[in-house]
């Protein structure tokens, strides 16, 4: 049952391949397949013409004849030798080609997931074997040449055929006895061919075996190799370097990447030994096909049976075809292997989103007259049963500047992740405008945030497109933005203005530090326009100068926008009218920062008070 299920994937594999060539690059397929045909029949020429040379020489025949023939398989040569150079180089750019738009389905179909599913260790896993498998074994380039080579060795095996026919077809030389009798005989040529039937065989079996110790040698070294990958990224990260040299963790880095290397190490030397034994093996049964193949031919030869031209023909189609079978089979297991590192590929591009995408438009509301509710929400992360927010009811009015506070862990992050949809609630409901937010348009919806989380990312993009969050862009708007986020005095020392990299992965990038990049994450937000304004932690980086600044603008930033200003510093709570606390996922406090701190007993004014005697 295995094996039948093996074979039906690979050629589900095969047809899956096929249409996805033709969609990438249609041209491909055919000029292969001629290539293929080239390199397989023009053996053939020399052996043919090559075995009919020798014998004219042996015959005495004059020079003109000979060089006639000599001509003609030159001239032959030449065409097909020309004509095979310049379809392998259209081949190979095709090649290159699709294995570059695989790379980048690859690229956009992680960036297309949803936030939830990426988030799983076990996609993870998928896009690295996608990767991996891609890179290093079963790339679709690799997988079609081995279809080519599969037509290559079926037209080999037939042109041998042909050849071979006269080997086994009796002479008529009059009554033969004894060897010559028999080696005369049709049935002669059974002996030959079971013999060329068992190394065949042998080898298509110890083919397989090294393909599955391949695979076994892959799939061993998947979670090592990514994490051998992770840690050895902080090996050449400058940003890294600080935290590396100030706290000496070197050691500790060199120890996870020591004992990755020793895993695949050891996993690469077992492999080793498969290799061997399947290299040593291999040879025997060519020494044995080999050796089987100059007896026949040979005794055939002593006793006149052939000619000396046909032992060239013979000896060198009986080679074509131990090589045509051979490597038939050998394809044959090799498609079957690489099938199943294609399969990580097909299972990853077929991995399907989970969440509700939704087809109700966004309403257009004059002055942004939006509200959301969330209504008795829960929700715990997948692969943990412990819920980080336990019936959360709040709703959220329009215009209104809402502080959310509490302890680490508390659940104010995860609140807003609910709130953009980067997660769907466990429980309960979120609703926009009285309808649950999963049934309006995802695209829609996202766009009604502007949102500066506390682990935001800025790209190695120019100044504006960070801003912009996309290539196309409003100068005037992007100046604006940067100066409204207090990034107007770093703009003027910009060698190329809005124009300028950030960071050293592209030309002439510029370094800026962590209360820059969190004022550019600021303007990024206002930039977008969005009625609704999410602000976590966005002032941690910023110096006192700068954060005051901020909270001194924060209503002239926000405007008549709904704002969500997420920070551990209490003081910047009395720049907004609404206040909630969260304590161990659920809102234990509700209200004005006034209200809040009459009561000497509640959680606000217990964080109030413990930040405040700082500023006394």
């Amino acid at each position: 049952m295995e094996h039948k299920n093996e074979k039906q994937n690979t050629i589900s594999t095969v047809f899956k391949v096929i249409k996805l060539v033709k969609k990438l690059k249609p041209d491909y397929l055919p000029f292969l397949l001629i290539t293929k045909l080239i390199a397989a029949g023009q053996p053939f020429v020399n052996i043919y013409l090559g075995s009919i040379i020798l014998d004219m020489i042996v015959d005495r025949n004059s020079v003109n004849e000979i060089m006639q023939y000599v001509y003609v398989m030159v001239g032959l040569n030449f065409i097909l030798t020309l004509s095979r150079w310049g379809l392998e180089f259209l081949t190979g750019v095709f090649r290159r080609i699709i294995t570059e738009r695989t790379s980048q389905m690859i690229s956009e179909k992680s960036l297309s997931l949803d936030y939830e599913l990426l988030e799983k260790k076990e996609t993870l896993a998928m896009i690295h074997k996608a990767e991996a498998g891609m890179n290093s074994h079963g790339d679709i380039g690799t997988f079609c040449d081995l279809l080519g080579r599969l037509i290559e060795r079926i037209f080999k095996i037939f042109c041998s055929i042909g050849l071979l026919a006269g080997l086994f077809i009796p002479v008529k030389a009059g009554k033969l006895s004894g060897l010559a009798g028999f080696m005369n005989a049709g049935y002669s040529g059974l002996s030959l061919l079971i013999i060329i039937a068992f190394t065949l065989l042998a080898a298509f079996y110890l083919n397989r075996w090294t393909g599955k110790q391949e695979q076994k040698s892959f799939e061993d070294n998947v979670e090592s190799n990514r994490r051998f990958g992770y840690f050895y990224n902080f090996v050449w990260n400058y940003a890294l370097g600080k935290d590396i040299r100030l706290y000496r963790m070197d050691d500790m880095i060199m120890d996870e990447i020591d004992q990755d290397h020793k895993r695949m190490e050891t996993v690469s030397n077992k492999m080793t030994n498969s290799y061997n034994i399947s290299s040593i093996i291999s040879n025997l049964i060519v020494i044995v096909f080999e050796v089987a193949s100059y007896i026949y031919v040979g005794l055939k030869t002593i006793l006149g049976l052939i000619s000396i031209g046909s032992v060239l023909r013979y000896i060198s189609a009986l080679r074509e075809f131990r090589d045509g079978l051979g490597g038939l089979l050998d394809i044959y297991v090799n498609i079957g292997i690489r099938s199943r590192y294609l399969a990580y590929f097909s299972d990853f591009m077929e991995l399907e989103n989970q969440k509700h995408k939704g087809t109700l438009p966004i309403e257009k509301r004059y002055g942004n007259r939006y509200e959301i509710e969330f209504r008795d929400v829960s929700f715990h992360y997948p692969n943990n049963s412990e819920m980080v927010l336990s019936h959360v009811n709040i709703k959220l009015r329009v215009g209104q500047k809402m502080a959310v506070v509490g302890k680490n862990g508390a659940g104010k992050t995860t609140f807003i992740k609910l709130l953009c949809r980067l997660y769907e609630p466990t429980e309960g409901e979120i609703l926009l405008n009285g309808i649950n937010i999963k049934e309006y348009d995802y695209n829609e919806y996202m766009r009604l945030f502007s949102i500066v989380f506390q682990d935001f990312q800025l790209f190695s993009f120019s100044l504006a497109e960070n801003v912009a969050a996309s290539l196309e862009y409003n100068k005037n708007r992007i100046e604006h933005s940067l100066e409204k986020a207090g990034f107007g005095e770093r703009l003027k020392d910009m060698p190329g203005g809005i124009d300028t990299n950030i960071y050293q992965m592209r030309e002439n990038g510029v370094e800026i530090s962590g209360g820059e990049a969190q004022k550019i994450a600021i303007a990024r937000a206002l930039y977008k326009n969005s009625p609704f304004v999410v602000l976590d932690e966005p002032t941690s980086a910023l110096d006192p100068v700068s954060e005051y600044d901020i909270y001194k603008r924060f209503d002239e930033l926000v405007k008549d926008k709904t704002a969500i200003y997420i920070s551990h510093r209490m003081s910047s709570c009395r720049f907004c009218d609404h206040i909630v606390v969260f304590d161990e996922g659920t809102i234990v406090q509700d209200g004005s920062h006034d209200e809040l701190l009459k009561d000497a007993e509640n959680l606000y004014h217990q964080l109030w008070t413990a930040q405040a005697q700082y500023y006394a």
